[in-house]
């Protein structure tokens, strides 16, 4: 491990940040919406970016025509919606640019690894099954906890579960929900902005991508943050 990395452990986020998923759940949720006979547009999935799946769920269902609004119970859409992503993420699936070689790399410097994600567990293994589940040490679900994101739950119960404190710990996000999760948490956070602006904070750097960056980067980063205050 680089001596300067500051850090303790990482925790990852999934979808958007450690795979490339994002388009993976635009395309399934398009499909699905038009099967039924409603209209999905890309600033309705920007919408339903980062869950929790009870958001989701009750967007979709204000989408429905009329006619067949009360054909669908709730949470029927995302129920389905889950069963297709759960197929489709079990077969083969890309990381995000540099996600792969910076996990690798941390994997290797025998940093704690932590992935932790607003989806459930089936989704999870799906994509794990894909991936690799031997990278992280310990993965926390949408089941694992009481409450999913924008709460900390998640990333409190990683920490812990790992042995390490939160405040020592470095988390990457991408979403909305996810960076107030991690703030809430009292980490250090890595935002991937894609669409929308992310929150920001006193222990927040913005950053456009993981493409290229090693551990002696975020070092790095972090290090001239601290020097600017």
């Amino acid at each position: 491990m680089p001596s300067n990395f500051p850090f303790d452990a990482v925790l990852w986020d999934m979808d958007g940040t450690l795979i490339d998923s994002e388009p993976l759940w635009i395309e399934q949720e398009r499909q699905l919406m038009e099967s039924i006979g409603a209209i999905w547009t890309h600033e309705d999935a920007i919408h339903c970016l980062g869950g929790p799946m009870a958001r989701v769920d009750a967007y979709m269902r204000s989408k429905l025509p009329p006619d067949i609004h009360d054909k669908f119970a709730p949470l029927a859409l995302t129920n389905e919606l889950l069963q297709r992503m759960e197929v489709r993420l079990s077969q083969e699936i890309s990381f995000t640019p540099g996600a792969f070689e910076l996990v690798n790399e941390m994997k290797s410097a025998n940093l704690p690894l932590a992935l932790v994600c607003a989806s459930s567990r089936p989704l999870m293994n799906a994509a794990l099954t894909s991936i690799g589940s031997q990278l992280f040490d310990i993965t926390i679900s949408d089941n694992d906890v009481e409450r999913s994101k924008p709460d900390p739950e998640g990333y409190l119960k990683a920490a812990a579960s790992l042995d390490v404190d939160i405040s020592r710990c470095l988390i990457i996000e991408d979403s909305i929900t996810g960076i107030t999760a991690a703030i809430a948490s009292g980490a250090f956070v890595i935002g991937l902005p894609h669409v929308a602006e992310l929150p920001h904070g006193p222990k927040v750097i913005h950053h456009p991508t993981l493409e290229n960056v090693t551990m002696r980067d975020i070092a790095n980063l972090f290090s001239l943050e601290h020097e600017r205050r």
